[in-house]
């Protein structure tokens, strides 16, 4: 009977000990979207051709899909842009803006940007937390975020190339 009495004085103290958060997933997903193709001086052949481009970043994924309507938290880390299929530029130290805005909400502009590191395949790194974290709200509240960028090529050649955008996503959600 002793232990009869021990092992309910165990299971009842484990019961009134779970928290409701032991019920959720964390977990992790790597996000990306590409842009249609941006086609920059195809013809136009002037010195500085500005481009525009629109697309989403969409949450859904095969590591979310069954999260999404049970999400509680989304925070971003390592986010960046690349520009795919960019051919080295003539002007490519030239300065020009360039402005990524997210959800006509958040932008992150870039005064005196040059394309030369660009052109050769390295990120564009966004490392404003504060913005990261608005970002990242949306995407919770939204399960996608509209992406628009803006920019001129500096250079009189014609240009046809890719944006990309990659974050990590760190995701709690209700277990299912």
């Amino acid at each position: 009977m002793k232990k009869a009495s021990l092992i309910l004085l165990f299971i009842a103290l484990g019961l009134t000990s779970c928290k409701k958060d032991a019920l959720d997933v964390s977990f992790n997903s790597n996000l990306s979207a590409t842009s249609d193709e941006v086609v920059v001086n195809d013809g136009t052949r002037v010195a500085t051709s500005p481009y525009s481009t629109t697309y989403e970043l969409d949450l859904k994924n095969t590591d979310t899909q069954d999260y999404l309507d049970r999400l509680k938290d989304v925070s971003l880390s390592d986010v960046k842009f690349y520009f795919n299929g960019l051919a080295a530029l003539a002007g490519n130290q030239v300065p020009t803006n360039l402005s990524i805005t997210i959800n006509n909400q958040i932008t992150f502009e870039f005064a005196n940007f040059t394309y030369d590191g660009v052109a050769q395949g390295d990120p564009i790194m966004i490392t404003d937390t504060a913005k990261i974290k608005q970002v990242a709200e949306l995407l919770l509240q939204n399960k996608k975020v509209t992406i628009d960028v803006n920019g001129a090529i500096p250079d009189t050649a014609a240009h046809h190339f890719f944006i990309k955008m990659m974050a990590k996503a760190h995701i709690t959600a209700k277990a299912l």
